[in-house]
């Protein structure tokens, strides 16, 4: 059977829903969880926790990192700085030995003028390593200011507390590097030692010289007599009379000055060299007053000649030291509780005259009592003890021009142990010089030097290491 005009498709579905054509959709955005999170934090938690451990590790290592960049300038500027101060020996000692650096720098203190200023050309790297322009100053200071120096610095401070510069005052020392090692962990590993080297453009001070060791004497007392008379009976043996009339003592040494033993009095070769000043020529002196007991006279003697008197002080004043030679005769006084020393030169059967001092201070500071001299080979040597140094000048034409002064001894390097501490009286023996201390009671022991060369430089002789050996229980070399 034919439905004309009619298709039968089959049977009807219910409820079907058509999707409409293509064109007719309309587009849509679809959003998953992930992004609906992002919507909210637009940061992850895991990025902003990475951020926070990076931003934590360079706030903590960038000061770090800087403490180690700081310690290696550091210690290069302070390995220049101590080889400015105190020479090649310098930047060890300062990293291993600071007693031992600060005594080399005593030592070059010490040997300076007193108008030097011996660490001026280190002052800049001791303001940079300390920030401080108060060091920078102490640096550029004058030997002569310095307390150890023993000039007027540590007379204010004995007297009136007054404090100069001292060395401590230069206040360079490898805390600071500690403190950045630390500081500078991890990236500084094994501390700073390692790190205290010059840089190859560094200048350095020449090495301080040693001072002698003096060898410990003993026998002659510490007096100030007008004679001090010695007579030469051999190699190394001497008999030494010291004062006149009922002070008159005599002292025997036969090992070249460093122990003395009492000799008789009465022996009859006295009267040839005893309580007066003889010379090796036969001339001699004799010191006293003039008839009116207003002045002090000295009175050149000679083998078939007149004696020739001539005053030179006041009779007020205390003698305080005389040494003569066949030319002339120097005679020392100051007047009573006074430190200024007045000189006197007397040629032999000549009108003595003041005899010029020479310069201790930069401004034209005089030597001041304790002083002591000695003639020998026409030289004349003056020895000034100042708060533990002693140093030492000569002159050969009556004080118009002087040698520099040579430190002889300093009491903080000595180091051998004695009662008296310090040696401030010279004694010719012959060719040699003798500088020692003087025991103000028998049997104290002090230091004592020689010098073979007019005082220019000073050591132990042979006679002397032997003893100081003795002394120490050391066994012989």
């Amino acid at each position: 059977m034919v439905d004309s005009g009619y298709i039968h498709q089959g049977p009807r579905l219910r409820n079907r829903v058509v999707a409409p054509p293509d064109d007719l959709v309309e587009d849509e955005e679809f959003y998953d969880d992930d992004d609906l999170e992002d919507e909210g934090f637009p940061i992850r938690l895991r990025h902003l926790i990475v951020l926070l451990l990076c931003g934590g590790a360079v706030w903590m290592a960038y000061p770090r990192a800087m403490a180690a960049w700081s310690l290696h300038d550091s210690s290069t500027k302070l390995a220049d700085y101590a080889l400015c101060m105190a020479g090649p020996t310098g930047p060890s000692l300062i990293r291993d030995n600071p007693p031992e650096f600060k005594r080399l720098l005593r030592r070059r203190l010490l040997s300076a003028h007193p108008g030097d200023r011996p660490f001026e050309t280190c002052a800049v790297l001791g303001r940079e390593l300390t920030k401080s322009e108060a060091v920078e100053r102490v640096h550029q200071s004058q030997a002569w200011s310095f307390v150890e120096y023993g000039g007027d610095a540590a007379d204010a401070l004995k007297t009136t507390g007054a404090r100069g510069a001292t060395l401590n005052d230069l206040k360079v020392s490898v805390k600071p590097l500690a403190k950045l090692a630390k500081e500078g962990w991890p990236f500084v590993r094994g501390g700073y030692s390692r790190l205290v080297k010059p840089s190859s453009t560094a200048k350095g001070a020449p090495h301080p010289s040693e001072l002698p060791r003096p060898a410990i004497g003993q026998g002659l007392p510490a007096w100030r007599v007008r004679y001090r008379a010695v007579k030469m009976n051999g190699e190394n043996d001497f008999t030494l009379a010291m004062g006149a009339a009922a002070n008159l003592a005599v002292y025997r040494t036969q090992d070249g000055g460093i122990s003395w033993k009492p000799a008789a009095i009465n022996d009859s070769a006295l009267s040839s060299f005893a309580e007066r000043c003889p010379t090796p020529g036969g001339r001699s002196y004799t010191i006293g007053f003039d008839d009116g007991g207003k002045y002090w006279i000295v009175s050149s003697q000679g083998p078939d000649i007149e004696p020739y008197s001539s005053r030179f002080a006041y009779a007020k004043e205390q003698l305080i030291g005389a040494a003569c030679d066949d030319d002339a005769i120097v005679i020392a006084t100051r007047k009573e509780r006074s430190s200024d020393v007045n000189v006197a030169y007397c040629e032999y059967r000549q009108v003595c005259r003041a005899f010029e001092l020479p310069d201790f201070g930069p401004q034209g500071q005089k030597p001041r009592y304790p002083v002591d001299l000695a003639r020998i080979n026409g030289t004349t040597v003056l020895a000034t003890a100042r708060h533990g140094v002693v140093r030492v000048a000569s002159t050969r034409d009556a004080g118009k021009t002087w040698t520099p002064f040579v430190v002889a001894f300093d009491i903080e390097a000595s180091g051998v142990p004695t009662a008296v501490k310090v040696p401030s009286r010279l004694l010719a023996l012959g060719e040699d010089l003798m500088l020692y201390g003087g025991a103000p009671k028998p049997g104290m022991t002090y230091p004592v030097l020689i010098s073979k060369d007019g005082g220019a430089s000073w050591g132990a002789s042979p006679r002397a290491s032997a003893a100081l050996r003795a002394s120490a229980g050391a066994p012989p070399p």
